[in-house]
């Protein structure tokens, strides 16, 4: 019986750990467009923010276009997951020349995030 208290022990510490790093994303400004299909990604995601303004959000901080261009330019990206968080009033333009720089950058796997109603 100990070792049963043990074990729900432990999975409570690693489930109160595990929550603890959880981002909180529900603060930004973006209104995700609706979808009806839906597929969870895999390991370590980097998440891109696209602001109803057309300003990019990456970790936190508003990027210039130079600064994006650098970051793309270090390998940020490279052989990583990236999810891309787009107001759906974004411009496209501005969408999909982002697509296009993580596509050039060597990105791994490129998911962009909906709303299932």
């Amino acid at each position: 019986m100990t070792s049963m208290l043990d074990v729900v022990f432990i999975l409570l510490i690693f489930t109160m750990v595990a929550m603890s790093f959880q981002k909180e994303v529900s603060s930004l400004p973006v209104n995700l467009p609706k979808a009806d299909t839906k597929k969870e990604g895999t390991g370590v995601r980097k998440e891109i923010f696209i602001l109803p303004t057309g300003e990019l959000r990456y970790q936190n901080r508003n990027l210039s276009d130079n600064e994006w261009k650098h970051i793309l330019s270090e390998g940020e990206f490279k052989n990583t997951t990236v999810w891309i968080f787009g107001d759906e009033k974004t411009d496209y333009g501005k969408f999909v020349r982002i697509l296009d720089d993580l596509k050039i950058s060597g990105l791994k796997e490129l998911h962009i995030a909906v709303h299932n109603p």
